[in-house]
């Protein structure tokens, strides 16, 4: 079976995040089976600006999580930062995303996952590592790049389609929903497709959800989960830590 996916509000890292961030740790143990798991940050959100320090922040969070958890973990990086990077990688970088058991996109620009990974070997080592049980997750622009389609600043894009039949609001606000679903499903207007095809799902900051595409969903974190179905004008429900989302 294929791993888990985690989709993550954003405010990753960060002091207050401890509870995503141990949810994402016991992704990683389970999927390791026993062993000592693996970590790949993939900074690629954050090429534009400082990706070495979000690779630090992230390495710093994880080992936290994993002394509060008594374990042991292994961290590393892939630089997938330009589509050169992601279409001819490194054998040691393919090999580092396919064995991972966790592999964590942090937040930043929206446009550019999906430009720098799609249709890429890069993004094939990771969707192998996920078809071995090995846990993708994303924050923020990472999560939103996860969906089908999404927003970004410089019109609606096609995601990596991890979840299909969604797209991702993080940073959660009602106010920001009209907006973004006219831009990414807006017939007539630039959009991508059928007027309120997608279901959204909102995430509140430092709030996940993680489960299967098509299964359950569980929500973990400080915040809120919303799921605002195709058609529907605001969220019909919500859940909090702990708490099961149906996502569609």
């Amino acid at each position: 079976m294929s791993g888990l996916v985690a989709l993550h509000g954003g405010g990753e890292y960060a002091t207050g995040d401890e509870a995503a961030m141990d949810a994402l740790l016991a992704a990683a143990l389970e999927a390791a089976g026993g062993a000592t798991p693996r970590v790949v940050i993939v900074p690629t959100a954050v090429a534009r600006h400082r990706p070495d320090l979000a690779v630090a922040h992230g390495e710093r969070a994880f080992r936290a999580a994993a002394a509060r958890a008594g374990a042991e973990v292994r961290v590393s990086s892939a630089s997938l930062l330009r589509r050169a990077d992601a279409e001819i990688p490194g054998a040691a970088v393919l090999a580092e995303l396919a064995e991972a058991h966790l592999v964590h996109l942090p937040g930043g620009d929206p446009d550019l996952i999906p430009a720098v990974l799609r249709g890429t070997a890069g993004w094939a080592a990771i969707l192998r590592a996920h078809a071995a049980g090995g846990c993708v997750a994303g924050a923020s622009a990472g999560a939103m790049a996860l969906a089908e389609r999404l927003w970004t600043p410089h019109g609606p894009a096609q995601g990596l389609g991890l979840v299909p039949g969604i797209a991702v609001l993080p940073h959660y606000a009602p106010g920001r929903l009209d907006v973004w679903r006219a831009a990414v499903d807006g017939v007539g207007n630039g959009g991508l497709g059928e007027a309120g095809a997608l279901a959204w799902l909102g995430l509140d900051e430092q709030t996940l959800v993680i489960g299967r595409p098509g299964g359950g969903w569980t929500v973990a974190g400080r915040g809120r989960a919303y799921l605002v179905p195709a058609g529907t004008p605001a969220a019909t429900r919500s859940a909090g830590p702990g708490e099961a989302l149906v996502l569609g």
